[in-house]
């Protein structure tokens, strides 16, 4: 058994605000996955969709106000990423992103956990 030190209701919008750029930002055609998992002495959440950022702007994604480019009209403040970086970042995690063509993009948070 594991102890995740976490505030429940933050990592729950940390997982909320990236389920919600997938669903906005990925593959209207594509599947949205959430993994959660034990690993290595960290508790790994992710969630990946099959879209594709561009590699200039991955660069700027945590940044508040920062969008990823794409041709369809944008709601929001752009600011889902920078709070969902913000609470990982409080929780002593981390926050990263990998987009590639063939393989979609995958927001991933790690944080340390206790036995």
């Amino acid at each position: 058994m594991h102890n995740v030190p976490c505030d429940r209701e933050r990592v729950a919008q940390l997982l909320s605000n990236l389920v919600a750029n997938a669903v906005a930002h990925g593959d209207p055609q594509g599947p949205v996955e959430v993994n959660a998992q034990i690993n290595d002495g960290h508790f790994v959440l992710s969630v990946k969709n099959q879209g594709l950022i561009a590699e200039d702007a991955l660069a700027h994604l945590f940044r508040p106000y920062s969008r990823p480019a794409s041709g369809t009209p944008q709601t929001g403040l752009g600011l889902g990423l920078y709070i969902a970086s913000q609470i990982a970042q409080s929780h002593g995690g981390k926050l990263d992103v990998v987009s590639t063509g063939p393989q979609g993009t995958t927001f991933t948070f790690s944080l340390p956990v206790q036995a």
